[in-house]
């Protein structure tokens, strides 16, 4: 089944000139925008999203064409399963379109998920949900939420008071509630006083958001509790639920994730998000296992056959032990070597033996991504991270047959 029901030519653009300040109050003013498209002269120049602009620290005055993201390209005839994968190892819910050079609109990742809704019902949330679940209570300080956020790399956190889900905090949340709240208190005006009440001259008192009031709000932002940026109430959904109603939920509410809570508890199991929905998209019902890899852009000197290899090469030293799917994910520091940026890789394998993982640094692809293959079957052998199974049974591998059956039959019937 191919995309052309859902490329839409309904998109936010802007020209490559604009403010990032102007980007950043569309993000703001728009939760369920996700990235922008920048055009110039008639031309699809690339997409600023969301991710990089509100996570970025950069001058408001900077243009749009500075941070421009330049997304695979797809034509409408393209197959749903690898616009899915494109989205998911780019990091992006929105591709463009086009028809030889011509731009002729977009995908999204919602709209792609509402064209196949009908056939989502075939897997259930259990199949696909986030399990290593981290929370944080509703006392705990920003300044902890901000670490926990940083050092797992979660875009969101559940934030859970007596075994119960009772709201949730995002990256966004918490940028937009510190931008927000710096803003208030920037100090000093045309009418300031000195502490004695006396007048000051124009040069001490202007405007400038750097002294006064503000003197000392980052630190108090910190210690503030999460309960006063958390969204509340959350969104809940159970394990047994089907992918379709996970994302009727989504869209009902305008939320990208919802909690997963089972019927017979009210602690949070995990949670389900827009991007597990696409990933779900991507299974193949091939005995062989599926490798996904995010962060493609940064691997100058490996390939995908390279990593294919070395995981298969993992997977046949542990006989005892079937891969099920692997996830390869890149993450660029900011630190160089000759210009070659320094990188993390991660590794994680879902095995019928359970969850084993390995995370290494290096200058370059290659050799980050050695560095965490050997990690990863020193923890194999040794079993140190051995965690729950996320088991993908026959029943599973089935129904996961019976999701992408309905890809041939509209290929026949397309052609």
């Amino acid at each position: 089944m191919n995309i052309s029901d859902a490329v839409t030519t309904e998109y936010v653009d802007v020209n490559p000139g604009t403010r990032l300040g102007k980007l950043r109050g569309m993000f703001d003013e728009d939760r369920s925008l996700d990235a922008i498209v920048v055009r110039g002269e008639g031309k699809f120049d690339g997409l600023v999203t969301r991710n990089e602009l509100v996570s970025s620290h950069r001058d408001p005055d900077t243009k749009a064409q500075s941070v421009v993201r330049n997304p695979p390209k797809i034509s409408r005839t393209e197959d749903v399963r690898e616009t899915a994968r494109l989205m998911v190892e780019n990091g992006v819910k929105l591709l463009p379109v086009f028809e030889g050079d011509a731009f002729r609109g977009v995908v999204s990742a919602t709209g792609l998920l509402q064209t196949v809704h009908d056939n989502l019902g075939a897997l259930d949330v259990a199949d696909v949900y986030a399990s290593e679940l981290l929370t944080v209570g509703p006392d705990e300080s920003l300044g902890e939420v901000i670490h926990l956020i940083r050092t797992h790399r979660f875009t969101r956190v559940p934030v859970v008071d007596g075994g119960e889900a009772v709201g949730m905090i995002s990256l966004f949340d918490l940028v937009e509630f510190t931008t927000r709240e710096t803003k208030q208190e920037q100090g000093g005006n045309s009418d300031a006083t000195d502490s004695f009440g006396g007048g000051v001259s124009k040069s001490q008192g202007r405007t400038h958001g750097g002294w006064g009031e503000r003197s000392g709000v980052e630190g108090r932002l910190l210690n503030l509790p999460a309960r006063d940026v958390m969204n509340s109430p959350v969104a809940t959904i159970t394990p047994d639920a089907g992918l379709d109603e996970a994302l009727d939920a989504m869209l009902e509410r305008g939320y990208s994730s919802l909690v997963v809570v089972p019927e017979e508890s009210a602690e949070p199991a995990g949670i389900v998000t827009e991007t597990d929905l696409l990933r779900a998209l991507t299974w193949t019902e091939d005995e062989q296992y599926d490798v996904q890899v995010f962060g493609v852009d940064l691997m100058d000197d490996l390939s995908r056959a390279d990593v294919a290899d070395r995981i298969e090469e993992i997977d046949g030293k542990y006989q005892k032990m079937d891969v099920l799917e692997a996830n390869v994910v890149f993450h660029r520091h900011k630190e160089k070597l000759r210009g070659t940026p320094l990188l993390q890789a991660t590794i994680r394998l879902f095995t019928d033996e359970g969850l084993f993982s390995g995370t290494g640094e290096g200058y370059g692809a290659k050799a980050s991504f050695d560095e965490a293959a050997s990690i990863l079957e020193e923890n194999a052998l040794s079993d140190k991270e051995r965690k729950s199974p996320r088991n993908r049974t026959e029943r599973e591998r089935e129904r996961t047959a019976e999701l992408l059956r309905w890809w041939r039959i509209g290929d026949v019937s397309e052609g």
